[in-house]
């Protein structure tokens, strides 16, 4: 071992160790790789910056707009809706349609994307057939990874993959490769969740309820954190605004309405005034409510005549909202991003980790695939869709902006894939001609554009290519690849074959499908070579390993955004994904060894 390939190896498991333990952001990370592998004098500054010229980092960037655009004009609404219809009061049927509908958009659009669309659809279905959104929500997740096995541009891991090859000297993988590959792991997948549904789906309430009406009273338990107080004539609160009264600050307690001369004023603003009589609908913790009326002199009130159902008076409602696993808020409190101020609406409840949070919510940092109660006017929840970080349950939010759109759009998307069948250019360059089409025919604003590319993604990528490069160049992937192949190539490529497909599914579940894919296609080509065997059935079989992260919530943002609406545990995700993994990871390996091997 030489110590070049020592110093590989050591940043490299560094990197992995950081990564697994997720205290410090991914793109971090890799940037930190990129530096430590340049000063280390491994890698040239041209193949430090080389990520970032990569086909693979812009064809990533070009298909996130496409898939914006397809979104933005309807097309995966239509297709929620005919779900709607074909399932009926059929659960196998909403299932199975969910499953194979996600799966589509997936080969062609962001998997996580395609997740977040039909969403709201497969939520309104389930309440109409008052089934528990448990039921469909993880068989939604699971469709959309494996419809990004698919084709090549079903998910930035299959491009990588590619790229990496071409890097090696091979041809890179072809659009429509992925497909024989990714039928067989879809109908396997379906087969699977429906015959398994009545052991494995879990069959629970909380999150997004089967009732529309009852999600804050069943799911969020708002009854629970609610107290009814009256101002006194000699309280200290007279005359103070409830900005500067401080009651949310130095009390952790939420006014939600404030009656007065008969008057309701729900989401009172900061600058009401308090008044003498004032009849306060308060959202807040026992001990935090005798704090406030020993120190302000409140009047609690024993027998409630407001309630929760004062919330759903006026011109106000209340809707479901998941933050995007990948949002930049993410981290962030309430009070930081003043959710208030920028979207007029209050937030009543955060569901995490199987129970709901109503009280001192504008402190807690926000994780990705919370489900926010947010309480607002109609035309506020409304404006919350066009938003990056959110996506709302309530289904009658979505509203297509640019519905007239969608057949500009969708011939946009064949004639993508038409031009990649036929090779008339590399990915990169037909998907930015695509994306620049959806621009100029008005199916997404500019704006939208820059929005959609999800940034850290792009950065994690562009800079995790450079350890690849490194990983051939040194040699640290043949001396890996020899290593590996000492104890099961005696027995022939298949063994092989077999332990690099186990190994990335287990490094896709610590890692994510992107660095996994980084990480081990040097690996697998090198075995391949080493072998005799063909690299593309090597570098194939890396790419569908890596898109199969059922096994955690935390292995693809599409678990995690489904995890707060369905009230998911870690366990679920165990019980339901890793013989689904398994399985998919198999029927991989047999279709492999019969083309390839046969």
């Amino acid at each position: 071992m030489t110590v070049e390939i020592a110093f590989v190896l050591v940043v490299t498991l560094v990197a992995l160790l950081l990564l697994a333990l997720g205290r410090i952001p991914p793109d971090l990370i890799a940037f930190g790789v990129l530096l430590t592998l340049f000063f280390g004098r491994v890698i040239t500054v041209e193949q430090a910056l080389s990520g970032f010229s990569n086909q693979a980092v812009i064809a990533v960037g070009a298909i996130l707009v496409i898939s914006t655009a397809l979104q933005a004009t309807g097309v995966a609404a239509h297709l929620g809706a005919w779900i709607r219809r074909v399932a009926g009061q059929s659960e196998v049927r909403l299932i199975a349609l969910t499953m194979a509908s996600v799966a589509v958009l997936s080969a062609f659009m962001n998997s996580v994307g395609a997740c977040a669309v039909l969403l709201p659809a497969v939520v309104a279905a389930a309440r109409e057939m008052n089934t528990p959104v448990s039921r469909v929500l993880m068989p939604l997740a699971f469709g959309s990874l494996l419809g990004a096995m698919l084709t090549l541009v079903g998910t930035p891991s299959n491009i990588l993959t590619s790229s990496v090859l071409e890097q090696a000297g091979y041809e890179p993988l072809g659009l429509f490769e992925f497909t024989p590959f990714g039928l067989l792991a879809l109908v396997l997948g379906i087969g699977l969740v429906l015959l398994a549904r009545p052991r494995l789906l879990p069959m629970r309430s909380g999150g997004a309820q089967t009732a529309a009406s009852s999600v804050e009273h069943q799911a969020y338990r708002l009854e629970e954190r609610l107290f009814e107080a009256v101002v006194p004539v000699d309280s200290q609160l007279v005359g103070q605004s409830l900005l500067a009264a401080g009651i949310g600050e130095a009390f952790g307690i939420a006014v939600l309405a404030i009656e007065r001369d008969g008057n309701l004023t729900t989401a009172p603003r900061p600058s009401e005034v308090l008044l003498a009589g004032d009849y306060l609908l308060l959202g807040a913790r026992e001990d935090d409510i005798q704090r406030l009326r020993e120190v302000h002199a409140l009047q609690v009130q024993d027998r409630r005549r407001l309630g929760a159902d004062a919330l759903r008076s006026g011109a106000l409602s209340m809707t479901e909202l998941v933050l995007r696993p990948r949002s930049s808020l993410v981290g962030q409190t309430l009070e930081d991003i003043e959710f208030r101020d920028r979207h007029g609406s209050t937030v009543l409840g955060i569901w995490r980790d199987g129970a709901p949070r109503r009280t001192r919510l504008a402190k807690l940092p926000l994780v990705g695939g919370d489900a926010l109660l947010v309480h607002g006017p109609p035309v506020a929840l409304r404006q919350l869709r066009d938003s990056q970080d959110f996506v709302v349950l309530t289904e009658d939010a979505e509203t297509a902006p640019r519905g007239h759109r969608a057949p500009v759009s969708v011939a946009i998307l064949a004639l993508f894939v038409l031009a990649l069948m036929l090779q008339l250019a590399p990915v990169a360059i037909v998907g930015v001609a695509a994306a620049a089409a959806m621009a100029l025919t008005g199916c997404i604003t500019m704006e939208e554009a820059r929005r959609a590319v999800e940034w850290r993604a792009i950065l994690l990528i562009a800079a995790m290519l450079p350890l690849a490069e490194a990983m051939q160049t040194t040699g640290t992937a043949a001396f890996l690849a020899e290593r590996s192949t000492e104890s099961l190539g005696a027995f022939g490529a298949l063994p092989v074959l077999a332990g690099v497909l186990l190994l990335t599914f287990f490094f896709t579940h610590i890692m994510g499908n992107h660095v996994t894919a980084v990480l081990m296609a040097p690996l697998a080509i090198d075995a391949a070579v080493r072998m005799g065997a063909d690299p593309r059935m090597f570098a194939l079989g890396v790419a569908l390993a890596a898109t199969s992260g059922f096994a955690t919530p935390y292995a693809h943002p599409g678990n995690l955004l489904v995890m707060g609406p369905a009230n998911y545990r870690f366990s679920d995700f165990v019980r339901m994904g890793l013989p689904l993994g398994l399985l998919t990871l198999a029927g991989s390996f047999f279709l492999l060894s019969l083309i390839f091997a046969g």
